[in-house]
Protein backbone atom coordinates (compact mmCIF):
# COMPACT_ATOMS: atom_id res chain seq x y z
CA UNK A 1 0.00 0.00 0.00
CA UNK A 2 1.75 3.35 -0.99
CA UNK A 3 0.98 6.78 1.16
CA UNK A 4 2.03 10.24 0.97
CA UNK A 5 3.01 12.75 3.03
CA UNK A 6 1.88 16.18 1.38
CA UNK A 7 3.60 19.22 2.72
CA UNK A 8 1.50 22.40 2.87
CA UNK A 9 2.44 24.31 6.35
CA UNK A 10 4.23 27.30 4.70
CA UNK A 11 3.10 30.73 4.93
CA UNK A 12 3.74 31.71 1.03
CA UNK A 13 5.71 34.57 1.82
CA UNK A 14 7.90 34.22 -1.46
CA UNK A 15 4.45 34.42 -3.69
CA UNK A 16 3.45 37.13 -1.59
CA UNK A 17 1.90 35.65 1.29
CA UNK A 18 -1.18 32.55 -0.15
CA UNK A 19 -1.06 29.35 0.25
CA UNK A 20 -0.01 27.36 -2.25
CA UNK A 21 -1.92 24.57 -1.60
CA UNK A 22 -5.15 26.89 -3.12
CA UNK A 23 -3.22 27.66 -5.86
CA UNK A 24 -5.07 26.57 -9.37
CA UNK A 25 -3.36 23.80 -11.58
CA UNK A 26 -5.27 23.71 -14.52
CA UNK A 27 -8.99 23.14 -13.19
CA UNK A 28 -7.69 21.93 -10.29
CA UNK A 29 -6.26 23.57 -6.90
CA UNK A 30 -2.39 22.30 -6.25
CA UNK A 31 -3.86 19.79 -3.64
CA UNK A 32 -6.78 18.33 -5.41
CA UNK A 33 -4.22 18.11 -8.30
CA UNK A 34 -1.45 16.05 -6.50
CA UNK A 35 -4.59 13.85 -4.73
CA UNK A 36 -5.88 12.81 -8.41
CA UNK A 37 -2.46 12.13 -9.50
CA UNK A 38 -1.26 10.10 -6.85
CA UNK A 39 -4.85 8.51 -6.55
CA UNK A 40 -4.63 7.21 -10.16
CA UNK A 41 -1.59 4.93 -9.57
CA UNK A 42 -3.09 3.18 -6.23
CA UNK A 43 -2.56 6.18 -3.05
CA UNK A 44 -4.13 4.39 -0.34
CA UNK A 45 -3.14 7.32 2.70
CA UNK A 46 -2.35 10.82 3.03
CA UNK A 47 -1.63 12.85 5.06
CA UNK A 48 -1.20 17.00 4.77
CA UNK A 49 0.82 18.72 6.66
CA UNK A 50 -0.74 22.15 7.87
CA UNK A 51 0.25 25.28 9.81
CA UNK A 52 -0.69 28.41 10.31
CA UNK A 53 -1.54 31.14 8.54
CA UNK A 54 -3.49 29.27 6.59
CA UNK A 55 -3.89 25.84 8.53
CA UNK A 56 -7.81 26.07 8.58
CA UNK A 57 -8.15 26.92 4.99
CA UNK A 58 -5.79 24.40 3.72
CA UNK A 59 -6.97 21.29 6.21
CA UNK A 60 -10.76 22.18 4.95
CA UNK A 61 -9.98 21.79 1.54
CA UNK A 62 -7.96 18.97 2.06
CA UNK A 63 -10.63 17.04 4.49
CA UNK A 64 -13.06 18.10 1.38
CA UNK A 65 -11.14 15.73 -0.77
CA UNK A 66 -10.67 13.06 1.70
CA UNK A 67 -6.79 13.05 2.56
CA UNK A 68 -6.27 13.55 6.52
CA UNK A 69 -5.15 16.36 8.35
CA UNK A 70 -1.40 16.98 10.37
CA UNK A 71 -0.83 20.04 12.21
CA UNK A 72 2.30 21.44 12.52
CA UNK A 73 2.31 23.46 15.54
CA UNK A 74 5.80 25.77 15.23
CA UNK A 75 6.38 25.53 11.29
CA UNK A 76 9.03 28.06 12.76
CA UNK A 77 11.36 24.88 12.80
CA UNK A 78 11.42 24.69 9.16
CA UNK A 79 10.16 22.05 6.65
CA UNK A 80 11.99 18.99 8.32
CA UNK A 81 9.53 19.11 11.23
CA UNK A 82 6.69 19.01 8.48
CA UNK A 83 8.63 15.92 7.08
CA UNK A 84 8.74 14.38 10.47
CA UNK A 85 4.63 15.37 11.58
CA UNK A 86 3.57 13.64 8.38
CA UNK A 87 5.52 10.46 8.51
CA UNK A 88 4.46 9.76 11.95
CA UNK A 89 1.08 10.78 11.17
CA UNK A 90 0.82 8.17 8.39
CA UNK A 91 -1.57 5.13 9.74
CA UNK A 92 -0.01 2.50 7.30
CA UNK A 93 1.42 1.90 3.72
CA UNK A 94 4.71 0.22 2.38
CA UNK A 95 5.88 3.31 1.34
CA UNK A 96 5.13 7.17 0.83
CA UNK A 97 5.68 9.51 -1.19
CA UNK A 98 7.20 12.78 0.34
CA UNK A 99 5.59 15.76 -1.40
CA UNK A 100 6.30 19.32 -1.47
CA UNK A 101 2.77 21.01 -2.21
CA UNK A 102 4.51 23.67 -4.64
CA UNK A 103 5.12 20.50 -7.13
CA UNK A 104 1.78 19.67 -8.58
CA UNK A 105 2.49 19.08 -11.99
CA UNK A 106 4.19 15.36 -11.74
CA UNK A 107 2.18 13.21 -13.81
CA UNK A 108 1.12 9.54 -13.13
CA UNK A 109 3.64 8.18 -15.67
CA UNK A 110 6.62 9.06 -12.77
CA UNK A 111 4.39 7.93 -10.04
CA UNK A 112 4.03 4.46 -11.75
CA UNK A 113 8.13 4.31 -12.86
CA UNK A 114 8.76 4.80 -8.92
CA UNK A 115 6.30 2.35 -7.93
CA UNK A 116 8.35 -0.11 -10.35
CA UNK A 117 11.62 0.97 -9.34
CA UNK A 118 11.13 0.88 -5.58
CA UNK A 119 11.08 -2.84 -5.02
CA UNK A 120 13.90 -3.20 -1.80
CA UNK A 121 15.48 0.14 -2.07
CA UNK A 122 14.57 2.76 0.76
CA UNK A 123 14.26 5.76 -1.71
CA UNK A 124 13.06 5.95 -5.49
CA UNK A 125 13.78 9.49 -6.47
CA UNK A 126 12.41 10.92 -10.00
CA UNK A 127 15.32 12.43 -11.85
CA UNK A 128 14.80 14.71 -14.75
CA UNK A 129 17.98 16.07 -16.99
CA UNK A 130 20.08 14.83 -14.10
CA UNK A 131 17.99 16.64 -11.74
CA UNK A 132 16.57 15.06 -8.57
CA UNK A 133 12.91 16.06 -8.24
CA UNK A 134 9.87 15.39 -6.14
CA UNK A 135 8.15 13.42 -5.05
CA UNK A 136 10.29 10.80 -3.76
CA UNK A 137 9.33 7.38 -2.55
CA UNK A 138 10.09 6.48 0.39
CA UNK A 139 10.30 2.95 2.24
CA UNK A 140 8.25 2.34 5.44
CA UNK A 141 11.43 1.72 7.33
CA UNK A 142 13.04 5.15 6.83
CA UNK A 143 10.24 7.10 7.95
CA UNK A 144 11.17 7.54 11.83
CA UNK A 145 14.46 8.50 10.69
CA UNK A 146 13.37 11.54 9.69
CA UNK A 147 11.84 13.00 13.25
CA UNK A 148 14.60 15.84 14.19
CA UNK A 149 17.23 15.32 10.62
CA UNK A 150 17.04 17.32 7.51
CA UNK A 151 15.34 15.69 5.42
CA UNK A 152 18.13 15.83 2.05
CA UNK A 153 20.31 14.34 4.79
CA UNK A 154 18.17 11.38 5.63
CA UNK A 155 17.77 10.49 1.96
CA UNK A 156 21.75 10.73 1.21
CA UNK A 157 22.29 7.77 3.71
CA UNK A 158 19.90 5.41 2.59
CA UNK A 159 19.98 3.04 -0.87
CA UNK A 160 18.50 5.25 -3.28
CA UNK A 161 17.40 4.53 -6.76
CA UNK A 162 17.80 7.72 -9.31
CA UNK A 163 14.87 6.85 -11.67
CA UNK A 164 15.21 8.79 -14.83
CA UNK A 165 12.06 10.28 -16.10
CA UNK A 166 10.24 12.51 -18.83
CA UNK A 167 8.44 14.53 -16.87
CA UNK A 168 10.20 18.38 -16.11
CA UNK A 169 6.53 18.31 -13.49
CA UNK A 170 9.33 16.69 -10.67
CA UNK A 171 11.56 19.43 -10.99
CA UNK A 172 8.98 22.22 -11.61
CA UNK A 173 8.63 23.86 -8.13
CA UNK A 174 6.22 27.12 -7.74
CA UNK A 175 7.92 29.17 -4.44
CA UNK A 176 7.63 32.56 -6.55
CA UNK A 177 5.56 34.97 -8.30
CA UNK A 178 7.79 33.97 -11.50
CA UNK A 179 7.33 30.86 -10.99
CA UNK A 180 3.47 31.00 -11.03
CA UNK A 181 3.35 33.31 -13.75
CA UNK A 182 5.28 30.61 -15.68
CA UNK A 183 2.69 28.17 -14.79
Amino acid sequence: MTAAVIVAAGAGTRMGGVAKALLRCGDATFLAAIAGTARAVGLHDAVVVVAAPYGDEVAAHAEGLGLRVAWNPDPARGMSSSIAIGFSALADGDAAWLWPVDHPYVTTDTLAALLAAHAHHDVARPVYAGRGGHPPLIARRVWGRFDGAIARDVIAACDVIDVAVTDAGVVRDVDTLSDREAS
